[in-house]
């Protein structure tokens, strides 16, 4: 057999009649052999390797084990199934002096990437990544960097439509707890509350957007304060922590109750499960339709069979008829730092 037929079956290719391909498979499961990602690293110029990184440490964004290994599923699937190895940098920037979560791509490590979560506001890293050539995908869109590859949800658009919702129900003061402060996310949410506001005629207030930490405690308080002015007749619940017990432990010690004195609208990535019941309304994030669509584009212009980048960006969908069942914690996104 020739080599370019070989390459054909061990990389799934087409071209190659059946009879061969079943005879070539069974030399390979007799001899044992497997594809050497060493010697296809020499002949390619770069590893056959799709890594994972962190543009910030867990401890900074918290995000859950339960998306980690989502994450690797999806790219098991895609990758794994094909000879690739697969690479997580969790921590990059504990081991580098200047932070750089791209390391990986650098050093040669691996020849595509994934760039899972937030990215800051200044950063600088995507943009080379982006000038590199290589294949790769953003979860989280840059607005210094308006062409890289990214799948994502319009965070912008989710608060507008939260923001207006409340503001067609009578509300003229709303409070909203934002997290990803100095992150894309942050600036987003907080661009399309505004523009809502600004639209009705209703000068916003800033000490009415409250900056929160993944963090139960945190959420508790910063809910109780935004509470205490009576004034404020909606919430806003955009971080994304998911914790209801929070929100009505906050409201309580305000001496508010969700649904009753006080509407509160809540962000979620669960279609199906709520994170507060009594809200009067709930935005369905897509994000993980949105980044498996993006890690199925990004497969296809790893393996040349497609070219980037990818521009994938879901609409949040508000959903007037909230869930009943409340999201249990392990189920979150992101973890809780208490």
């Amino acid at each position: 057999m020739s080599a370019k037929t070989v390459s054909k079956v061990l990389n799934h290719k087409d071209g190659v009649a059946d009879e061969t391909r079943a005879r070539i498979l069974a030399i390979m499961d007799e001899v044992g052999y497997h594809p050497h990602i060493g010697a296809r690293s020499l002949r390619g110029g770069g590893a056959a390797c799709i890594g994972v990184t962190l543009p910030v440490s867990l401890e900074v964004v918290p995000i859950s084990e339960e998306v980690l290994l989502w994450i690797f599923g999806r790219l098991l699937r895609l990758f794994g199934s094909r000879g690739e190895y697969i690479c997580f940098d969790i921590n990059p920037s504990g081991h580098s002096p200047n932070g750089d979560y791209a390391r990986g791509l650098w050093q040669q490590l691996y020849r595509g990437c994934v760039v899972a979560g937030p990215l800051p506001l200044d950063d600088t890293t995507a943009r080379r990544i982006h000038e590199w050539g290589v294949p790769y995908l953003v979860l989280s869109r840059l607005d210094g960097c308006p062409e890289l590859s990214c799948a994502t949800v319009d965070f912008e658009q989710g608060a507008y439509e939260s923001t207006r919702f409340l503001i067609e129900r009578g509300h003229r003061r709303i409070a909203m707890l934002k997290a990803f402060s100095g992150f894309q996310p942050g600036a987003e949410r907080r661009r399309g509350y505004l523009r809502a506001l600004e639209e009705a005629g209703i000068e916003p207030d800033e000490s009415l957007i409250r900056a929160v930490a993944f963090d139960a405690q945190d959420m508790t308080r910063c809910v109780h304060r935004l509470l205490l002015d009576r004034d404020v007749t909606a919430l806003i619940d955009c971080s994304v922590t998911e914790d209801g017990a929070a929100l009505r432990n906050g409201a309580r010690r305000a001496g508010r109750t969700p649904g009753k004195d006080i509407e509160v609208l809540t962000w979620s990535y669960r279609e199906d499960e709520a994170v507060l019941p009594e809200a009067c309304a709930q935005l369905w994030l897509p994000q993980f339709d949105a980044v498996g669509e993006g890690f199925d584009e990004l497969a296809a212009w790893f393996h040349g069979e497609s070219e980037g980048p990818i521009h994938i960006v879901y609409r949040p969908t508000l959903l007037e008829k909230v869930p009943e069942t409340e999201i249990a914690r392990p189920r979150r996104l992101f973890t809780s730092q208490t």
